[in-house]
């Protein structure tokens, strides 16, 4: 069985909305719903405003719908209603709309405030990011639990974790890591502690936010990141996307669970090819 994933932060580049509209002019419709929606236009956004979540979380989602776009053009509808739906943290918004539970104007709203409050947590609380390669997830969860305000947050294959904290304390834990044996520690270019108790605030502010969208049963089977399994039909979305911000990103175990659900095809569908090779080495 088939299974769409779809990436997350940190998979954007400057010229891949250009990219796509030109390899694909369909996409320019999504481009121009996108800007009369949120007053933004994402098809002229710089390498330093893609640098800032406030806008790189919607050029990802819209990329990546705009990219389905395509694949379903060019599938049979079969292929479609048979493909489960599973994002890396912000992919799942896309995850959500190609699923059916949200429209595309929904979307782009929800995740619109979601960038602006991820945005402000981050100015509030300046953090850091860190992928650590060569240690097993038993090892970082041990050596990061005596360091406080800072927790592992992206399981995203065997062998590399990420975590997060605020910015002296996290990179405090990177160079304890690194001095415990990991192969590579390795900064990421965010600021913030995303997936931690640090968005708290914004994750509720969010799960308000979210009650005023309509979200419908999903019409294919979506799996979730803070699970690690398929989502029930009896969800409740405003307070799962607050969950969801604040709770790790459990994607090893995720896709685990997909294959044992028996779906052995992925296609990775958005900006980049990460998620593609993290499958591989699960």
């Amino acid at each position: 069985m088939n299974a769409y994933v779809y990436p997350g932060q940190g998979a954007q580049t400057e010229s891949m909305a250009k990219e796509l509209v030109a390899a694909f002019p369909p996409a320019a419709s999504f481009y121009r719903d996108a800007k009369e929606i949120t007053g933004l236009d994402l098809l002229s956004l710089s390498t330093e405003d893609l640098a800032q979540t406030r806008f790189s979380q919607l050029a990802i989602v819209v990329h990546s719908i705009a990219s389905l776009d395509r694949i379903l053009s060019e599938s049979s509808p079969e292929t479609a209603e048979n493909t489960a739906s599973a994002g890396f943290s912000l992919g799942e918004y896309t995850a959500l709309y190609a699923a059916g539970v949200v429209t595309y104007p929904d979307v782009l709203i929800l995740v619109n405030e979601r960038a602006r409050l991820m945005q402000f947590a981050a100015e509030k609380y300046p953090g850091a990011m860190y992928a650590v390669i060569g240690l097993s997830d038993q090892e970082v969860q041990e050596i990061t639990s005596g360091i406080p305000d800072v927790y592992p947050v992206n399981y995203n294959c065997p062998g590399q974790v990420v975590i997060a904290g605020l910015a002296k304390a996290a990179e405090k834990a990177a160079a304890t890591l690194s001095e415990k044996g990991a192969r590579r520690v390795i900064k990421l270019a965010v600021n913030g502690a995303f997936h931690t108790p640090l968005m708290a605030d914004c994750s509720e502010r969010l799960s308000e936010f979210a009650a005023g969208i309509t979200f419908r049963p999903a019409l294919l089977p979506l799996y979730s990141n803070a699970t690690a399994g398929k989502l029930s039909s009896e969800i409740d979305f405003p307070a799962y996307l607050a969950l969801h911000m604040v709770s790790p990103v459990r994607f090893t175990e995720e896709i685990r669970a997909m294959r044992a659900d028996g779906y052995t095809d992925f296609r990775e569908v958005g900006p980049g090819n990460v998620l593609a090779g993290l499958i591989r080495k699960i």
